[in-house]
């Protein structure tokens, strides 16, 4: 046999990134591709969650928002190839992530590096408090020619699905290289299930005589998703002389994503009969909390949900490269549109039994340690699901949303090198420059109770007709009640119409005139930024001590016009309640200086002591600068159909909305890192770093009582006083911490990667006028780490990762927050979680090679609590997922 040649391969990947990070001008770290279409982890976040410091958040078991130091994915700023990117929006429900970049989106196939900039340097975009994270494509003049092509299958445990995937890259350069093109494509599908048991809080009752947190409810979600992301890029690259180059880059993704969710809510705490329909003698309470028991009556909720999300990304970016008389002038552009809507708007069929029928009754045990086991004991009903009649449906509701986000960017960089001393320091360039930035964001939401056509019922047997999987829940529930059948949701969508507005249930925002709700919902905000930098890098040399440093200042304006609707209460002579909508403009300005100082010792050969001090920012999330209000979605249904009843009836929990606050001030933070890297070798080095932020202006919500417009079927105008939480700048925050880090391998072929960070945080704030108290913050584990051995000999290559992050606490959608944690014992947390994944690879010859990859292939699953360990709040379960397939490179 011919022998085989390997190109890539995963330890090859770490010396890439060992080779940016010791070449980096300040604190930083990276990950590489070993070859083009051979990135090290099979989702972006999931390869950046090996760097020290850095953790993610997965949706379905896929790495989405990027956490570093303890801050979250607000306190990021990301850029492709040094420009900035438009954000996709969260449209499947009322939350929104603002400025908090969704690495889903970009495919790993098409990246050639990532750099994790954790001291900032002056001329470095602005907006991350947390770090840089550029995203990098490569050039066609720094590569060989080549064809790379990936096939592979992807299958899903939970279920059972084998879908396509592939891609192809490629790139060519005249024989000059003074031209070349680079291009590929990328297609990636999963059809995945998740399934989630959750209580949805807790409320004290009196059980027995005695008054215990009793779970509002057990609410059990069963999400399945068909998810596909196209992809696209290419660039062309011109260097006709040495003093003068341009590189076009363009990436285009498309990431579409079926959802189909069914959920089953058992009445308990959140019901104010609670306490006479519990069996006493079913009653298990443990430290305070309800841990078992049984109904007799009650309500059980019955609802499914469907949409179709499809979330575009376009960025284009042109930049020269021109050396005139010394000075090396780099202009550049960028436009980047980040678009998300639903080509199925959200579909919402609301159904159940009758208040405390007859007969009916359900239960639930959490067993002896929920949280820990990941597991509930039990939950069981007498009703038949698998009835048609067992239920029935009371609405049939709609929520189209639109999201376009776009950026423009111009930059412009001047630098010149020096030779000039000045005593034991040499200058030895100068930079400066600047930038320019207009970027927009219009967020529009409509919602839409639809009625049923005449001569249709839904209840009966055709509208219920469709099996659930059988294996929902049975990693998370020991004992279940038989899941039964689901809603035909097609022939639902065709069932109803609004009177003289729509006929189609699949309207989009811009086909339904908006009412005064809708237009309170809904949002634009427009954001200038200019900024200014001047940079010095110097070097010297101390007793044998090699140095190397720049020094900086960044000037940064920002400019913000928020655009929504206020709606208050007006009064007829009769005194009906009227609806008066007001336009509003929100217009706000704030400057701030950005220093910035890195020194880059050079103790002894191969051993580098990094120092560095900053300034940075992080402006509010878009979302929180909004004038919008949004109540209870779920309250302004029941209100509608019902009226003033379903106020005077509803639970506190229900009388709740969020809002935005456009005169939110930035975050700012004075940093301090200092590193020690010992590279022994190619392959091997070790590590640690400390860093401290003291952050100001830090932003909490705080919930205050507001009245409240709601729309009624019959026409009339409601008021209600909902307590409605705000974003406002409450305190001063503090995050410091410590990481480690290293890679090693032996010349037999073994080796070893591994981080860990150790974190501390905590914020002083304002919880109520001149109450200052002290609170966490959300996001921010203690502890995370990541363990990736490996074993490279001749044409076979394995690696494992296992990689842990403990307990932080999140928002309502299990997503690390931007903000202050105020009340602790209500706090959502999402306990410590692990996951081990896998990749393989045997190159068969030089030019194919046959891999396998597992993602979570221990099959955990991810447990949240509210407040402590003693009062479970979510299990989920999305189980391991595995890709086979074939490489080739010509």
């Amino acid at each position: 046999l011919d022998e085989v040649v390997v190109t890539g391969s995963f330890a090859t990947s770490l010396a890439d990134a060992l080779t940016i990070k010791r070449r980096a001008d300040s604190i930083s770290d990276a990950v590489s591709a070993a070859d083009i279409g051979n990135f090290p982890a099979v989702n972006v976040a999931e390869a950046l969650q090996r760097v020290p410091g850095v953790s993610i958040s997965r949706e379905a078991g896929e790495g989405q928002f990027v956490s570093v130091r303890g801050l979250g994915p607000n306190f990021q700023s990301v850029t492709l190839n040094g420009s900035p990117i438009a954000y996709n929006e969260n449209i499947r429900n009322s939350d929104q992530s603002g400025r908090q970049f969704q690495f889903r989106v970009i495919p790993a196939d098409l990246i050639s590096a990532i750099v994790v900039t954790k001291a900032p340097t002056a001329d470095l975009l602005d907006g991350g408090i947390g770090s840089n994270i550029d995203i990098r494509t490569a050039d066609a003049l720094d590569t060989e020619q080549f064809v790379t092509m990936r096939a592979y299958t992807h299958y899903e445990d939970r279920t059972e699905a084998n879908t396509p995937n592939g891609s192809i890259s490629a790139g060519w350069r005249n024989a000059d290289r003074t031209f070349g093109i680079i291009a590929g494509v990328s297609l990636a599908t999963r059809d995945v299930q998740f399934d989630r048991v959750q209580t949805t809080g807790y409320t004290n009752r009196v059980v027995n005589g005695v008054t215990v947190a009793v779970p509002n409810e057990i609410q059990m979600t069963l999400e399945r998703e068909e998810r596909e992301r196209i992809s696209a890029m290419g660039g062309l690259s011109w260097r006709p002389t040495a003093e003068f180059a341009a590189r076009l880059d363009v990436l285009y993704s498309r990431f579409s994503n079926i959802i189909d969710e069914d959920r089953i809510s058992f009445g308990l705490g959140g019901r104010s009969d609670f306490s006479t329909r519990l069996v006493g003698s079913s009653a298990r309470v443990e430290n305070g909390v309800l841990y078992a028991g049984q109904i007799n009556g009650g309500r059980i909720d019955r609802n499914a949900e469907y949409s179709e999300q499809q979330h575009e990304n376009i960025s284009i970016r042109a930049e020269a490269d021109w050396d005139v008389a010394g000075w090396t002038i780099t202009p550049s552009i960028s436009y980047s549109e980040a678009s998300s809507f639903l080509p199925v708007p959200l579909q919402r069929i609301s159904g159940g039994t009758a208040e405390n029928p007859a007969g009916l009754t359900y239960s639930f045990d959490f067993g002896d340690d929920p949280v820990g086991n990941r597991r509930y004991a039990s939950v069981l009903t007498n009703l038949d699901f698998g009835s048609p009649t067992s239920t029935t449906v009371s609405a049939y509701r709609t929520r189209p949303i639109n999201s376009e986000d776009n950026d423009t960017t111009a930059l412009l960089n001047l630098g010149r090198d020096f030779d000039a001393d000045f005593g034991p320091i040499t200058l030895s360039s100068i930079a400066f420059g600047g930038q320019y930035t207009d970027r927009s964001r219009d967020y529009q939401r409509r919602d839409r109770v639809w009625t049923v056509r005449p001569g249709v019922n839904v209840n009966t047997p055709d509208f219920l007709n469709s099996q659930l999987p059988r294996n929902a829940f049975n990693q998370s529930v020991s004992n279940l009640y038989n899941m039964g059948l689901t809603y035909n949701r097609d022939l639902f969508g065709q069932s109803y119409y609004i009177p003289n507005e729509s006929d189609d249930t699949n309207a989009q925002s811009d086909d339904l005139v908006p009412t005064g709700a809708d237009l309170q919902q809904s949002y634009g905000v427009d954001e200038e930024i200019t900024a200014l930098y001047g940079r010095a890098d110097f070097s010297g040399d101390f007793g044998g001590v090699s140095l190397d440093g720049n020094l900086g200042l960044r000037w940064v304006s920002t400019e913000t016009l928020v655009k929504g609707t206020l709606l208050t209460a007006g009064r007829t002579p009769l005194g009906a309640v009227t609806t008066i909508v007001t336009p509003q403009t929100f217009e706000g300005s704030y400057e701030e200086f950005l220093p910035t100082l890195n020194l880059n010792f050079e103790l002894r050969d191969n051993l580098l002591l990094r120092l560095g001090a900053s300034r940075t920012l992080t402006r509010p999330s878009l979302a929180d600068l909004r004038t919008a209000v949004v109540p209870n979605s779920s309250l302004i249904t029941q209100v509608f159909l019902n009226g003033q009843t379903a106020l005077d009836n509803a639970a506190p929990s229900a009388l709740v909305g969020v809002g935005g606050n456009p005169e939110l001030s930035p975050y700012t933070s004075v940093n301090l890192d200092a590193s020690l890297e010992w590279y022994f070798n190619d392959f091997g080095a070790l590590y640690g770093a400390v860093f401290r932020k003291d952050i100001s202006d830090f932003i909490g919500g705080i919930a205050r009582p507001e009245e409240i417009l709601f729309a009624t079927q019959a026409g009339a105008t409601l008021t209600a006083d909902l307590l409605i939480t705000r974003p406002q700048n409450i305190g001063d925050a503090t995050v410091q911490g410590i990481e480690f880090g290293g890679s090693w391998k032996m010349d037999w072929g073994f080796g070893i990667a591994a981080s860990a960070t150790f974190t501390d945080s905590e914020a002083e704030v304002e919880a109520t006028p001149g109450n200052i108290i002290t609170a966490g913050l959300q996001g921010v584990s203690d502890t995370s780490y990541s363990i990736s051995p490996f074993f490279e000999r001749g044409p076979f290559e394995i690696h494992f990762s296992y990689t842990y992050r403990s307990d932080f606490t999140a928002n309502g959608n299990i997503t690390p927050g931007s903000n202050a944690v105020i009340d602790e014992n209500s706090a959502i947390v999402a306990d410590g979680f692990g996951a081990l994944d896998f990749g393989a690879s045997w190159q068969v010859t030089d030019t194919f090679q046959i891999f396998v990859e597992g993602t979570n292939i221990t099959d955990e699953r991810q447990a949240v609590y509210q407040g402590n360990e003693d009062r479970p709040f979510q299990i989920h379960e999305y189980g391991p997922s595995y890709n086979l397939g074939l490489r080739a490179t010509f």
